[in-house]
């Protein structure tokens, strides 16, 4: 076996041990905040992804779903990459880039299509058509994070 060999493997096996007890999270913190009227925006977001009173407008759940092959081959990709000398830790804000990606991208093409239209009502009040958009506040504050376990 050569030096680089034997340093490759070791540096393999750190990244393995690593991705053993680290993941990354999609979706809404907690201390995400508030929007100007006193409303949590997590409150909010958590009502529209489950459809809790409201029309089901789900902005990670479905997505990700309907992206499965996308977060897939990003994830058999950081494998390769871990192989080829790579980061776990660079692996996986990649990955959450992707899902950050996925979920913000709901809000364009409303939730790939599925969500249900607001009330005409409701596009007068606001002045706009576009669904789950008046702020920008729910959309800008989907975000990715890398936890330790």
């Amino acid at each position: 076996m050569k030096p680089n060999d034997l340093t490759q493997i070791k540096n393999i096996s750190k990244q393995i041990r690593l991705m053993k007890k680290t993941a990354v999270k999609v979706g809404l913190p907690t201390d995400v905040g508030q929007y100007p009227n006193g409303q949590s925006i997590l409150e909010v977001g958590q009502r529209h992804e489950f459809g809790l009173g409201v029309p089901r407008r789900s902005f990670i759940r479905v997505p990700f779903a309907k992206e499965t092959p996308k977060i897939q081959k990003s994830i058999k990709d950081g494998y390769k990459n871990i192989i080829n000398g790579g980061d776990t830790i660079k692996n996986l804000n990649k990955l959450g880039i992707i899902g950050q990606n996925i979920s913000r991208n709901s809000f364009k093409n409303q939730g790939y299509g599925e969500w249900k239209d607001i009330k005409e009502s409701t596009k007068e009040a606001k002045g706009s058509s576009k669904i789950l958009f008046d702020t920008g506040k729910l959309v800008q504050s989907v975000q990715y994070w890398i936890v330790k376990e």
